[in-house]
């Protein structure tokens, strides 16, 4: 499949078994944290986040969280290691690659650097509505760090969260920690949270993606031309998008940055 990311050509090839579409929006019957606003049609906003001493202590304590992780794995790490070069210190060590995701991709809120009610507190401003970093499914309260080397097949295929049935109702954050450039930071698809699902030809558990297994669906295929955009939140801000939008599928096109990043999600209150 062919999509475009900022007006330049891609090709996405996702495998798995299709999945049966019919033509309901999945956000017709759901808590829709966009309503209301003015980016509800785009499903997204950029906005500034925390205060500056804030949003600097956050992204300092995240940054040692990846440097925390290298650690474990063995490697002498030193507490000003600029985690941008992240891929330059893991070489094509695939396996220690994956040891440190073990690690990052999935914290109690407890380790954030700043308390998660001031993460709640913005977040509800800016949906309009109080918001949790507590998913009422399942009551956990975790973020994730993404690590996407340069040039490396670490992004995930293009999807909806909510092919996750755990993960409905919800708003997601996007915070940029080292290396997200306009070449480098989240895609997606603006206005597809309100696209039937017969819209886009899916997977139906899970997808392999570039030869790894993928726990999310993966994208298939399309009756629309997918075009991503990188909105490319500045070091201050916080890209708020929803889980019903097309999302992710788009390389770091960098050739010397490794992106760290920031995701969680908040559900109603």
């Amino acid at each position: 499949m062919n999509v475009t990311i900022n007006q330049h050509p891609l090709e996405h090839d996702v495998e798995g078994q299709s999945s049966p579409a019919d033509n309901g929006v999945l956000l017709a019957t759901s808590y829709d944290l966009t309503a209301g606003n003015s980016w509800a049609a785009s499903g997204y906003t950029v906005a500034p986040f925390l205060a500056p001493s804030a949003q600097k202590q956050l992204k300092e304590g995240l940054a040692e969280l990846v440097r925390e992780a290298l650690r474990a794995t063995g490697l002498p790490v030193a507490s000003d290691f600029a985690v941008e070069r992240y891929h330059e210190m893991i070489g094509d060590d695939q396996a220690r690659h994956l040891a440190v995701i073990q690690f990052t991709r999935e914290y109690p809120v407890s380790r954030l650097p700043v308390p998660v009610q001031w993460l709640e507190e913005r977040v509800a401003q800016l949906c309009g509505s109080p918001v949790a970093a507590c998913n009422p499914y399942d009551a956990a309260r975790l973020f994730h760090l993404r690590i996407i080397r340069p040039g490396r097949s670490d992004n995930n295929p293009l999807h909806r969260d909510v092919w996750l049935p755990n993960y409905a109702d919800c708003i997601n954050i996007y915070l940029p920690v080292a290396g997200s450039t306009i070449d480098s930071s989240l895609s997606l698809v603006p206005g597809s949270h309100w696209w039937p699902e017969n819209q886009t030809e899916r997977t139906q558990q899970g997808a392999i993606y570039k030869g790894a297994l993928y726990r999310v669906p993966g994208v298939k295929g399309s009756t629309a031309n997918i075009q991503l955009i990188r909105p490319n939140p500045n070091p201050d801000e916080v890209l708020l998008f929803s889980p019903y939008l097309l999302h992710g599928g788009a390389v770091n096109l960098t050739a010397n940055l490794t992106r760290v990043s920031l995701e969680m999600r908040f559900w109603p209150a």
